[in-house]
């Protein structure tokens, strides 16, 4: 009995030698310091991670779109300008989602219902653009259709055209 004491307490020992050991081996280069800071972040987020990805699926998606309306519309691709737009619309959605996050984190620990809103609110901003960008590809596109004189400003204003041109009134 004695024995399995000593040795169950010298296994502990080693385990815990050897996360030490670990926690030097991270902490002596940079990237050990910046996956130890990406994880304690993943971490404080993991809670309400999925409004993140909701916002980012959207934005993605936005982008393919719109891609797809500047190659075969305009007959023309500018990636540089694509990723300076879609660099700073996950640049500023995510930072607004992580103020509505923190600050809600400050009132309580559960039940995040301001993320939500916020990230519902991002996404359907998002959806709207892609909308436009749908109606711009295939004008009789079924869902879409349904908002396409709500969608006229934002269609002229990626095709920078008047928009009864495209999308004539029946």
């Amino acid at each position: 009995m004695l024995l399995n004491s000593i040795n169950t307490g010298l296994k502990k020992m080693f385990l815990f030698s050897h996360i030490l050991d670990l926690l030097k081996k991270v902490g002596s280069s940079l990237y050990g310091w910046l996956l130890a800071v990406l994880g304690s972040v993943g971490t404080f987020f993991a809670t309400e991670k999925y409004c993140f990805y909701v916002v980012l699926t959207a934005i993605m998606l936005d982008a393919l779109f719109g891609t797809i309306v500047s190659i075969y519309k305009k007959r023309g691709f500018a990636l540089s300008k694509l990723g300076r737009v879609t660099t700073f619309k996950i640049l500023s959605y995510g930072a607004s989602l992580v103020i509505v996050f923190m600050i809600e984190k400050l009132a309580h620990d559960t039940g995040f219902i301001g993320i939500k809103v916020a990230a519902g609110w991002a996404a359907a901003c998002e959806f709207w653009s892609m909308s436009a960008s749908i109606l711009i590809i295939w004008p009789d596109a079924p869902f879409f259709r349904i908002m396409r004189r709500q969608l006229k400003g934002e269609i002229a204003a990626k095709l920078g055209k008047p928009i009864d041109d495209i999308l004539p009134e029946e």
